[in-house]
């Protein structure tokens, strides 16, 4: 008897079963034809060498930087680097407390993508630092969409 149950809905779409034994989402078999492709590609990733894989883009600098009030008291640091006509994206740093750094710049293909970088209310180099007035989730939020509308950016991906 076989021990994977039919699924539908999310699991169905991904072409995954789950194993009932193992008690996790499992793929679902390959055919030939899949399996070569995986194979070939499978192979050439295994060609290169683990730190090829893990090397970032070089360093490069913003290209704009300036800042931008979202309160009476937050006033938010961003910078823009990379191609100002690529596929924009937003770089979020950790925190609380963190900001953004240059190296922070590299993850992306500069040629490809408009890097955005910016400090959260508190952070880095926003005003004023270490404030937690003000600072919520929430207020995380709307500041993100305010700075995307003060981009004139109408989609962008989101990275951190």
């Amino acid at each position: 008897p076989s021990s994977k149950a039919p699924l539908s809905g999310p699991a169905r779409r991904q072409n995954r079963s789950f194993d009932k034994e193992r008690k996790s989402f499992a793929p679902a078999p390959m055919t030939s034809n899949q399996a070569s492709t995986s194979s070939t590609a499978a192979a050439e990733v295994a060609q290169q060498s683990p730190q090829s894989l893990r090397t970032c883009y070089p360093p490069i600098e913003p290209y704009h930087s300036s800042s931008l009030k979202v309160s009476d008291i937050h006033t938010l640091y961003y910078e823009e680097s990379g191609n100002p006509n690529g596929k924009p994206v937003l770089f979020l740093h950790g925190g609380p407390g963190g900001g953004c750094d240059p190296s922070h710049r590299q993850f992306f293909d500069p040629a490809a993508y408009r890097i955005i970088l910016y400090d959260q209310r508190g952070c880095g180099r926003s005003t004023p630092h270490a404030c937690l007035d003000e600072n919520t989730t929430w207020h995380l939020v709307a500041d993100i969409e305010r700075l995307r509308e003060h981009l004139n950016i109408n989609k962008w991906m989101i990275f951190g």
